[in-house]
């Protein structure tokens, strides 16, 4: 969702950037406005459309997803787009998730990888301040605010319990820290920091070199990759993927001259060094289902939708199938033979999440779980959203 609301951002940073009261309440309406027409006209609109009457009175949406539709190699999607719903944690994400439910008698599965591209760039590249994360157990998002942000925390030392610390006593500095993260690591400088997270000239030079200083050793290791590539041609991602450079080729790297084109064309094969291990993602959904067909429950448990670093199922409501599921997935998530994805304690996984009422309602399972652990888990949650 970060272009579909690219323009809501624009209108945020003006909004941060006055001081007129009355011209913030203006903006702040007209961004209501817009984000509103957003999910009216992208995605409810379109699913009225799109979607087909069912002979059990329900209503589906038959989408696309399209194996070589990106240049990471990762799936997309389309008539309708399923990947392009917002993000969980945006404004209406939630809201966009109960339309989705199952039907009588099956549940919504699903699993995110958790937090496959911080670990797959801390693996790859071996940046020690990116490996630290998960090697001394410390939060990415807090760690990062502290090297942003430090000279106004002073009560906060470099020890994991101060860092983690962040999270309780200066959450918005933590928060604050994500937009930021997110645009440099995709190529973005102090100019993307001013217009996409608002903030002032300097504090963007500052955050920019902030985050250059912290990650000094995965930079050298992508410009090395983009070096090579501006020779071969080409760059090599995730499964030995190639993704041509042609016009990479044909530049001088680093020069007043060198064309934007070129600049673009670099930032694409950057970001695929990371975002090509989606196809993780990919190899599980595979490993998953070949698991369901001889286990033979291939009219128990269906595929539906395949989203970058999740995949989600319909699932026969019935706990020992809900149980083998659980025990069946994350295993498939854990796989990281990839000699460059290798570690002792950086490992790859995630969580099933049980879906109560509608997509939105996520109930969390413990990895492993019995059959009893799954129906009290599950009880908990269904009490906490009924209450709601």
């Amino acid at each position: 969702m970060q272009n579909t609301f690219e323009n809501e951002k624009k209108n945020e940073k003006e909004m941060n950037k006055t001081e007129a009261i009355e011209v913030a309440k203006l903006l702040k309406n007209l961004i209501e406005i817009q984000e509103i027409s957003i999910i009216l006209n992208t995605f409810l609109t379109a699913f009225e459309k799109i979607s087909i009457d069912h002979k059990d009175g329900r209503r589906y949406l038959h989408g696309n997803f399209n194996i070589g539709g990106t240049v990471s190699g990762r799936m997309s999607s389309s008539k309708p787009n399923l990947q392009n719903i917002p993000s969980t944690g945006t404004k209406y994400a939630k809201h966009i998730k109960e339309c989705f439910s199952a039907p009588d008698g099956w549940l919504i599965l699903g699993a995110d990888f958790s937090s496959l591209e911080d670990k797959i760039s801390a693996l790859t590249t071996k940046d020690p301040n990116k490996l630290k994360i998960y090697e001394e157990g410390l939060d990415g998002h807090s760690y990062r605010a502290f090297n942003y942000y430090k000279q106004y925390m002073p009560d906060i030392d470099n020890t994991v319990e101060s860092i983690n610390s962040i999270q309780d006593k200066y959450p918005d500095y933590r928060q604050d820290s994500k937009g930021s993260t997110f645009a440099l690591t995709y190529g973005g400088t102090s100019y993307a920091l001013v217009n996409q997270c608002g903030l002032s000239q300097s504090e963007a030079y500052r955050i920019e070199n902030e985050y250059h200083k912290l990650y000094k050793h995965s930079d050298e290791w992508v410009a090395k990759k983009i070096k090579q590539a501006a020779i071969d041609g080409y760059i090599t991602v995730a499964f030995g993927l190639r993704v041509r450079t042609p016009v990479l080729a044909q530049t001088i790297l680093n020069t007043a001259n060198t064309p934007f084109a070129a600049q673009g064309e670099a930032r694409t094969a950057g970001n695929a060094l990371g975002q090509s291990y989606g196809l993780l993602n990919n190899r599980a959904g595979i490993e998953m289902y070949n698991r369901i067909l001889e286990a033979e429950y291939d009219i128990d448990i269906f595929p539906i939708a395949h989203i970058h670093d999740a995949q989600y199922f319909l699932v026969r409501n019935e706990i020992g199938i809900v149980h083998w599921f659980n025990e069946n997935l994350v295993p498939c998530m854990e796989w990281q033979n990839l000699p460059e994805i290798k570690h002792d304690q950086v490992k790859l996984g995630g969580e099933v999440d049980v879906h109560y009422k509608h997509w939105g309602q996520p109930i969390t399972l413990k990895n492993g779980a019995n059959m009893q652990e799954i129906l009290t888990v599950c009880q908990k949650g269904k009490e906490k959203f009924d209450s709601l």
